[in-house]
């Protein structure tokens, strides 16, 4: 087949290949005289900065001394934060296995901390609830008594300080544990089990309950330490409408920070 035939047969694909490629050339041209210099200058600033990450350290040893002390202030502060933030329950108030299962421990601990606050209520006079703020239907799932027994223990450690401080009437207690902890994305770093109170009487002891809330080294007429400061959420008093007396609504917080808790169905 001769040049000709060839032409004749497939002008049309050759006519379109050679319009593409004049429009590629001028269109090469065009870009090269409007962006050249700037591309030309871009490419340079390229290679500067590749060569200068190449040849120099981004950081001196000054600097890594300096990040490595800095850290090591931030361990210490998260570490007293977490110290002063993290509700700390006595020994007897922990899940032990060598005591048994939860459940038994948690009805023996249950029975003597009601019997011997309502003995010293009724020798003070001073009106409580006899559940405590407990549920009235026992716990049954391992981590819920945990809480509850870390619950009871703050509840213990209030009411004697309600005792010392000479409160006449606690009204309520509320128990509240974390909703998160049943939940399938974990209670995260921080988990909260609220104790509310609402107590009423004269105003004076009211104050006075707060204030022991908030100091350590207390003792109760039985020599038992009162173990503050606790971590208050809110607290709000109001006098009555007639008379001395007043009413305080508090809320106290006993926080575990540190590991999440497994999801349901995690080991």
């Amino acid at each position: 087949m001769d040049l000709n035939d060839y032409w004749q047969e497939n002008k049309r694909f050759l006519v379109t290949v050679a319009s593409g490629a004049l429009l590629f050339g001028i269109g090469s041209m065009m870009i090269g005289s409007w962006f050249g210099d700037e591309l030309d200058r871009q490419r340079r600033t390229v290679a500067s900065t590749r060569g200068k990450l190449t040849r120099d350290a981004m950081y001196t040893s000054s600097d890594l001394a300096a990040a490595q002390d800095e850290n090591e202030a931030l361990v210490r502060t998260v570490a007293t934060l977490t110290q002063a933030s993290a509700f700390a329950p006595r020994p007897q108030f922990l899940l032990d296995p060598k005591r048994g299962s939860a459940s038994n421990q948690y009805f023996a601990i249950v029975a003597a901390v009601r019997e011997d606050l309502l003995r010293q209520a009724g020798r003070a006079n001073m009106r409580v609830p006899e559940d405590l703020g407990l549920p009235a239907l026992s716990p049954t799932r391992e981590p819920d008594i945990a809480r509850y027994m870390e619950a009871l223990d703050l509840v213990d450690r209030v009411m004697r300080m309600a005792l010392v401080a000479g409160c006449e009437r606690i009204d309520k207690i509320e128990i509240r544990l974390d909703p998160r902890l049943s939940s399938r994305e974990g209670v995260g770093r921080v988990e909260t089990t609220r104790v509310g109170f609402t107590l009423s009487g004269r105003g004076a002891p009211l104050v006075q309950l707060l204030l022991h809330s908030q100091q350590t080294g207390a003792e109760d007429p039985d020599g038992v330490p009162l173990l503050g400061p606790l971590l208050i959420e809110k607290a709000e008093m109001v006098p009555a409408r007639s008379g001395s007396e007043a009413s305080l609504d508090v809320t106290f917080q006993c926080a575990r920070i540190g590991a999440s808790e497994p999801r349901p169905g995690q080991p």
